[in-house]
C-alpha cells in the first residue's frame, strides 16, 4: 500500500524562511463510502451486505451518542477518538459558562500498532498537471520513507 501525495506551491509568510516554497499534500482520489466498506466486508467475510450495513449504522449511532455524552471512544486497533472543547478563558470562575465555549470536536489519537503502520507505509507521487501542483516526477513513483 502506499498514500498518494501531490507537489504544491505556497507562499509562507511567518518563520526562518518565509517565501515561495513546494511541498508535499495528500492526494485524496476516492474517498471510501460506507457502502463500499459494507461491500468489502460482505466480500471478504461470511457477514452479509444488509448485515454489515445493519452493524455499521447502529455503530454510527453508538459512536456519535458517546461522543455527544463526552466519552471517548477506544477502538482497539485504530485508536481513540476523543471529544474536546475550544473555550475562551475567563477571569473569575463564575464568568465559566457554556456561551464561553467556542466549538466542539472530536480529536483521533491512533493507536501504536496503527502509528506503526502509517510509519512503514510507503508513498507515490501522483502527477495531476493541474496548474496549481507541480510535477516533475514519473507517475506511480514509489517513495519509501
Amino acid at each position: 500500500m502506499a498514500i498518494g501525495y501531490i507537489r504544491v506551491k505556497r507562499t509562507i509568510h511567518t518563520g526562518y524562511n518565509p517565501g515561495e516554497k513546494y511541498l508535499a499534500q495528500i492526494f485524496r482520489s476516492n474517498d471510501v463510502s460506507m457502502k463500499q466498506i459494507c461491500k468489502e466486508i460482505s466480500d471478504g467475510t461470511d457477514v452479509s451486505y444488509s448485515n454489515a450495513i445493519a452493524a455499521l449504522q447502529a455503530f454510527e449511532q453508538i459512536f456519535s451518542r458517546h461522543i455527544l455524552n463526552g466519552a471517548a471512544i477506544k477502538l482497539d486497533f485504530l485508536g481513540h477518538f476523543i471529544p474536546s472543547i475550544k473555550a475562551t478563558a475567563m477571569d473569575t470562575l463564575d464568568e465559566v459558562t457554556p456561551y464561553t465555549i467556542q466549538k466542539a470536536k472530536c480529536r483521533f489519537y491512533p493507536s501504536k500498532d496503527f502509528m506503526n503502520q502509517l510509519k512503514a507505509n510507503g508513498f507515490i507521487l501522483r502527477d495531476l498537471n493541474v496548474k496549481g501542483y507541480q510535477s516533475g516526477a514519473t507517475p506511480e513513483e514509489p517513495v519509501i520513507p
